[in-house]
């Protein structure tokens, strides 16, 4: 009886042990395995591109003061008309055309030169990005035609982002690669798979400024490589 629970006891303790020493083998492969996973360097890749905007928006500005409300009326839809004639005739089409609402002030003070002061616009929203920009440089023609613009702007967009997005990453994530190679080949190491990443936001800028109908997009992302 005694051998019995001698033997128990024995088996019970080869266990216990053999348990333990398991255990810190499986913690030494996972520190080691931790250990390889903390080698990494962590680099930028870049990639730029230059494309054309297609989309232009093209805003009008003018002025209308009176002291009558019927001629203040006449005059901003004369006003209205002659600029609507002026971008058809330059090929634009209707619904290209906006008339934004009249912005009406109407000053009571008593030295005031004109009681009814007007605020007005037009606007194209077109994808004749090039002729929006001829015609921008026109706009001289209006003077003689009785329209005085107090402002006249014009900007340029490039709404396809789609289109260059799968290229522009593929660029930065191998020229992050190279980076990480390189760095790699000065430390005697070899470059392993990404194991953490950050696409980066992709930046729409102007050319430059004379042709504000080339956009540089510019996209910088930050990749994590193991190293080996």
């Amino acid at each position: 009886m005694e051998n019995i629970k001698e033997n128990k006891f024995a088996f019970i303790s080869l266990s216990i042990v053999a348990f333990a020493i398991l255990i810190s083998v499986a913690f030494f492969i996972s520190a080691h395995d931790f250990s390889k996973q903390g080698s990494y360097v962590e680099v930028k890749g870049l990639s730029e591109k230059i494309v054309k905007a297609d989309t232009a928006i093209w805003s009008m500005s003018f002025e209308v003061k009176s002291n009558e409300v019927d001629s203040l009326y006449s005059d901003i839809e004369k006003n209205i008309v002659t600029i609507k004639s002026f971008l058809k005739e330059k090929g634009f089409e209707d619904s290209e055309i906006n008339a934004a609402p009249v912005n009406i002030y109407q000053d009571t003070y008593k030295g005031s030169a004109f009681r009814y002061n007007s605020n007005n616009q037009v606007s194209v929203y077109t994808k004749k990005v090039d002729l929006a920009k001829s015609a921008s440089n026109e706009t001289l023609l209006l003077v003689k035609r009785g329209v005085v613009l107090s402002q006249n702007n014009i900007s340029f967009e490039f709404s396809d982002l789609n289109s260059v997005k799968p290229e522009m990453l593929a660029e930065a994530i191998k020229n992050a690669r190279d980076t990480a190679s390189q760095f790699a080949k000065n430390s005697n190491s070899v470059v392993g798979s990404v194991t953490r990443g950050n696409q980066g936001v992709f930046d729409i800028t102007d050319k430059d400024p004379g042709s504000p109908e080339y956009k540089k997009i510019r996209l910088v992302s930050t990749l994590r490589f193991l190293l080996k």
